[in-house]
């Protein structure tokens, strides 16, 4: 009982360096960043948004559950999916999330800070990526742990490139950790801003067991957002995917559709 009670005690204190605190705002960084520390920045709906909700984040995991429903087959939905969501991003304009984001990261760049990005993407649109954060003014390479492409395996093709490290769906704690060892490189403290908490936990695990300080700020800016997605609007644009239509053009037709049926008219 007393050697349960000692591991009980060991695994507590090590886990005092690991902490994940909510956070409304990116510039909560600033609060948080110290010397030594390697700033980890998620990409979609913590750095950039599409314009239209069509190949926005949320749009992806909506689609990805009408397209369980259709083959009743996670893998097969997911592959489907992937290439929907993949095909929008070649095609749709981006923005930051929140305003002040590009001129925060070139603040702690130009103070030497340690800075990369971390994405579920995967590699092959690794060139899509690095042009939608060129858009934006958003460089991750300047002060990235690795300046050079790198491409290894872990359960999936991994590939770092332009300071951001694509995952390719795989398990992030693990792609990392690989990237770290095949870079020779074991930053002090890892600080980790994402929108999901299960993202943050994959990183959070991995620091622990290497001894690495961790705090993971799990981000809401666009919690009520997300939480008012509009499929109505989404499958308009969907239609329309060769020119993709705004929120508000979306919704006027909608609004349209709507009146049409309650008049029982047609609109031919």
């Amino acid at each position: 009982m007393f050697k349960g009670w000692f591991c009980l005690c060991l695994f507590s204190m090590r886990m005092i360096s690991a902490t994940i605190v909510e956070s409304m705002t990116i510039q909560d960084i600033e609060k948080y960043r110290t010397q030594g520390t390697l700033i980890i920045y998620d990409l979609d709906n913590t750095l950039i948004e599409p314009v239209q909700l069509l190949g926005s984040d949320q749009w992806f995991y909506y689609r990805l559950g009408q397209m369980v429903e259709k083959y009743n087959d996670r893998e097969k939905a997911l592959r489907k999916t992937l290439v929907e969501w993949v095909a929008a991003q070649a095609v749709t304009k981006v923005k930051v999330v929140e305003e002040g984001t590009a001129e925060l990261i070139r603040l702690q760049q130009a103070e030497g800070t340690m800075i990369m990005g971390l994405t579920t993407r995967d590699g092959l649109m690794a060139h899509c990526t690095l042009d939608q954060l060129d858009e934006l003014a958003i460089d991750l390479r300047k002060t990235a742990p690795r300046t050079e492409p790198l491409i290894f395996h872990s359960e999936r093709p991994i590939f770092f490139d332009g300071g951001v490290l694509f995952t390719s769906g795989t398990h992030k704690g693990k792609a990392f950790l690989k990237f770290l060892e095949l870079v020779d490189y074991q930053p002090k403290r890892v600080l980790f801003i994402n929108d999901k908490y299960s993202n943050i936990k994959e990183v959070a695990h991995v620091c622990y067991e290497t001894g690495i300080e961790f705090l993971g700020l799990r981000y809401g800016y666009l919690d009520e957002k997300i939480a008012q997605f509009n499929a109505d609007i989404a499958e308009i644009q969907s239609f329309n995917f060769g020119n993709i239509l705004s929120d508000e053009k979306a919704y006027e037709i909608f609004l349209e559709g709507l009146l049409t049926k309650e008049s029982g008219t047609s609109l031919d």
